[in-house]
């Protein structure tokens, strides 16, 4: 629990109001109960009178009157104040009976390892890790400080992970690349013999899959955030804090810039490049060796720009019009062509 006051100081905004109320919750403007906290963005402020949140984080303007914090940015502000106040249970430290780990695995403080959780030789653990039950840690892994890995994560040998990572259940890092050559008469494997990094406050939702680069590295840089039910292929390279949505599969090789936004149920061929701070639709389809370029945005399939879609959308919905326009112009020239005759 926390004050009105107390969370102003924690978002650094200003307080009008009551600054002693107490906080346990938080909810939205519709749903929020005494004691809970709020946010409303500028065109939602018409509903801070009728909330029944105790505080309201709200922008710049008039101020109304109950105890409100105006912030630059409400939502932003609200998700940190919400990390604050509700923090998910962790297991308490500590190695269940029931877990393996290899004589040689090097296992840091604090660190929570669950239920029948396997940890393979040489891995590494770092300080204040949990590991949910039924995790499995292979061989020469590494895994920073302060990470989650909830129920039956897998991570595959020579994995790297960095700090504050959290991957929900199911998540499967460093499988084989799908890799295979023809011979003329069956698929012939190419081992994948690279490896995954992932580095530090990345999120990994669950069920999704990253596979290790074929011979090099595949890469997950810094606050990369990806979504339930993803699959990125070796050799893929993400950069910082880019955002890719559920369903989304990116081939080999292919690379997506830092900020860059995916949207749901995107298809990104092999040897993609996604640039810096670019956007791509939902079901977009990307074709191979396609360039996104920096800043843009597109949809469709093919991916065309975003502009160009619209306007040919635009002629697409005239179709019916201009199909029976075409139709009376040919009534009409058959008509003048039966006059002449």
């Amino acid at each position: 629990m926390k004050t009105a006051q107390e969370i102003a100081d924690y978002v650094g905004g200003t307080l009008h109001g009551d600054g002693g109320v107490e906080i346990r919750s938080v909810g939205s403007l519709e749903r929020a109960t005494t004691g809970a906290l709020a946010y409303a963005e500028a065109t939602y402020l018409s509903q801070v009178a009728r909330t029944h949140a105790s505080c309201i984080l709200i922008p710049e303007g008039e101020v109304p009157q109950r105890t409100v914090i105006v912030v630059d940015n409400p939502r932003v502000a609200f998700a940190r104040a919400a990390q604050l106040l509700v923090s998910p249970t962790m297991p308490s430290p500590g190695i269940h009976e029931t877990a393996v780990v290899a004589p040689n695995a090097t296992i840091g403080t604090d660190v929570s390892l669950g239920a029948w959780t396997v940890v393979e030789a040489g891995a590494i653990i770092g300080d204040g890790t949990t590991i949910f039950p039924g995790g499995y840690i292979g061989a020469s892994c590494r895994i920073g400080t302060q990470c989650v890995l909830y129920p039956k994560v897998v991570l595959y040998p020579d994995t790297t992970i960095g700090d504050r990572v959290i991957m929900h259940a199911g998540v499967v890092i460093g499988a084989d690349g799908f890799g295979f050559v023809f011979d003329g008469k069956r698929h012939v494997k190419i081992p994948q013999v690279g490896n995954v990094r992932i580095e530090s406050d990345a999120e990994i939702g669950a069920n999704s899959c990253i596979d290790r680069g074929a011979f090099d590295e595949t890469v997950i840089e810094d606050g990369v955030k990806i979504d339930n039910l993803c699959q990125i292929a070796h050799n893929v390279q993400i950069g910082t804090h880019a955002i890719i949505s559920s369903q989304t599969g990116v081939a080999g090789s292919s690379t997506i810039g830092r900020e860059a936004v995916i949207g749901g149920q995107v298809g990104i061929a092999d040897a993609c490049h996604i640039d810096d701070h670019a956007m791509v639709g939902a079901q977009c389809g990307v074709p191979s060796r396609k360039r996104i370029p920096a800043g843009e945005i597109y949809w469709g399939t093919p991916a065309r720009p975003l502009k160009n879609i619209k306007i040919q959308q635009a002629h697409v919905s005239r179709l019916p019009k201009i199909a029976e326009e075409v139709k009376r112009l040919r009534i009409e020239l058959d008509a003048l062509k039966a006059k002449l005759e």
